[in-house]
């Protein structure tokens, strides 16, 4: 028997999303001092969602005013936000999974 419940296919997903970005934010953190470097992000989750795409698109993507004089984009303070985001993403991904799993052993009438 093949279950298929969206819910915990979106938090898997929501998982992937903020796993994907967090690499995408380290690789920018990693060439912080690279001339020419243009800093990248991904593609918001509500988009790649909503179009069923199977990977997350990435595209450059800098804080106004981070362009240095060798042309690099990357600014450390922005990518340390947006890696607080791609945490709080993470943890509600996690969140979202774990209580899904809860309601569904509820409902077995297995309760933890």
């Amino acid at each position: 028997m093949k279950f298929s419940i969206g819910i915990l296919q979106m938090a898997g997903r929501l998982a992937e999303h903020a796993s994907a970005r967090q690499a995408v934010i380290a690789e920018n953190i990693a060439n912080a001092d690279t001339p020419g470097f243009k800093a990248r992000d991904v593609k918001p989750f509500a988009e790649s969602y909503a179009a069923a795409e199977e990977r997350f698109e990435v595209f450059e993507s800098s804080a106004r005013g981070a362009e240095s004089p060798n042309g690099n984009t990357v600014s450390l303070e922005d990518q340390m936000v947006r890696s607080a985001e791609v945490r709080m993403q993470h943890d509600l991904a996690l969140g979202v999974y774990s209580k899904s799993l809860d309601i569904l052993r509820a409902g077995m009438g297995r309760i933890r």
